[in-house]
């Protein structure tokens, strides 16, 4: 880390100094940098001597060695195996060969918040200098994420707009205005009024209750004759099996219900099928951020008239550009150029970078996209 070469360097100033006074004592001072990848890290040692001409040459060594520094990135996804991260991944390796950075990409094997933050923590104990993550459960990352930050580490998340043990959360867009994106996408699918209801990946997931909050929001402003049906929301579990049960539990509780506002990945598929599989195309409409190749069918079919998407691969990017120029001393203002497209020019909401990347997917886009 930066931070442990310049501690190496003012060590080694003192002990010149000590020795220059005459003082008899010895001291030794080590720095270390280091890049890590999926396959294993690598790390360089640099140590000071215990004379007043070693500690000399220490100093220059360990300045040349700041200068030549490269830090150990780390980053964890809500999951691995699922197409949605598998893209993330991809795009984290592009970024890695196209700036000679290499990343350590590894998250749990199923949406499980314990697990994500136990291998968050045991990336820490390692001694990583950069920390990107997407939550499973904010809230329950928060506590590392200190303990990161305190050792140094730049911590860096995504949809967790929130946290507050972060140096910066990288957004695609405004929630409000995803949010009001979906809402707008549907009314105009049920003619503006209706019943629905909101569904959620997981009620621990910030940004897609954020969204969905920022839906309802949007439909008491704007629509007064959709009506939300469900206090409760409900949570798929980020799992389309589970969205298209619940879609038929619901249409079965609720005769009259004429819309699924959705915010995570697996919502609209799930809910298509349902909606598809009873034959109620055209009575009942779905939306939701969703993978071009998991809706494309149902988009083509009439199924589904419209989803909303980013591409987390260029948010993932963003995150790993944002790390780097904060690790190299660089500040992050208003207006800022990230390096990727929607993000040339980011808004600052504190510790929130905002971007432009919202898009939204229709039959006329819909394999555009490479996933």
């Amino acid at each position: 880390m930066k931070k442990k070469l310049l501690v190496s360097l003012l060590s080694a100033t003192m002990i010149l100094t000590f020795g220059a006074c005459g003082s008899s004592s010895q001291g030794t001072s080590n720095a270390s940098s280091g890049s890590g990848s999926a396959s294993g890290s690598s790390a360089a040692t640099e140590t000071a001597g215990t004379s007043a001409t070693s500690a000399v040459e220490a100093a220059a060594e360990v300045k040349e060695a700041e200068t030549g520094d490269k830090p150990t990135i780390a980053f964890v996804p809500k999951v691995m195996g699922q197409a949605w991260w598998d893209y993330v991944q991809k795009g984290v390796e592009e970024w890695s060969k196209d700036t000679g950075y290499d990343v350590i990409y590894k998250g749990p094997t199923e949406i499980d918040a314990a697990a994500q933050v136990q291998i968050m923590t045991d990336l820490v104990n390692q001694g990583v200098d950069i920390l990107c993550f997407s939550p499973n459960d904010p809230d329950a990352c928060e506590a590392i994420c200190k303990e990161a930050r305190d050792k140094g580490i730049i911590v860096i998340s995504t949809e967790a707009s929130g946290m507050e043990n972060i140096d910066y959360d990288v957004e695609a867009f405004d929630e409000e205005g995803m949010g009001g994106f979906l809402m707008d996408q549907l009314a105009k699918s049920m003619g503006e009024e209706g019943q629905y209801i909101t569904m959620v990946g997981s009620m621990t997931m910030e940004s897609q209750n954020n969204w969905a909050d920022a839906a309802v929001k949007r439909q008491q402003e704007k629509y007064p004759k959709m009506e939300l049906v469900a206090d409760k929301r409900v949570a798929d579990d980020s799992d389309a099996e589970k969205a298209y049960e619940l879609t038929k539990q619901l249409l079965q509780k609720y005769p009259n219900l004429k819309g699924i506002l959705g915010t995570g990945s697996f919502d609209a598929p799930g809910a298509a099928r349902a909606i598809q599989e009873l034959g109620l195309q055209g009575k009942v409409f779905a939306i939701s951020v969703a993978m071009p190749s998991e809706v494309k069918d149902y988009l083509e079919d009439g199924t589904l008239q419209s989803v909303g998407l980013w591409d987390p691969a260029i948010s993932a990017k963003v995150m790993l550009n944002t790390a780097v120029k904060l690790y190299n001393g660089e500040k992050i203002e208003d207006g800022a150029d990230l390096g990727e497209k929607g993000y040339e020019s980011v808004k600052l909401n504190d510790k929130v970078i905002v971007g432009d990347g919202a898009i939204a997917i229709t039959t006329d886009n819909v394999d555009d996209f490479g996933f």
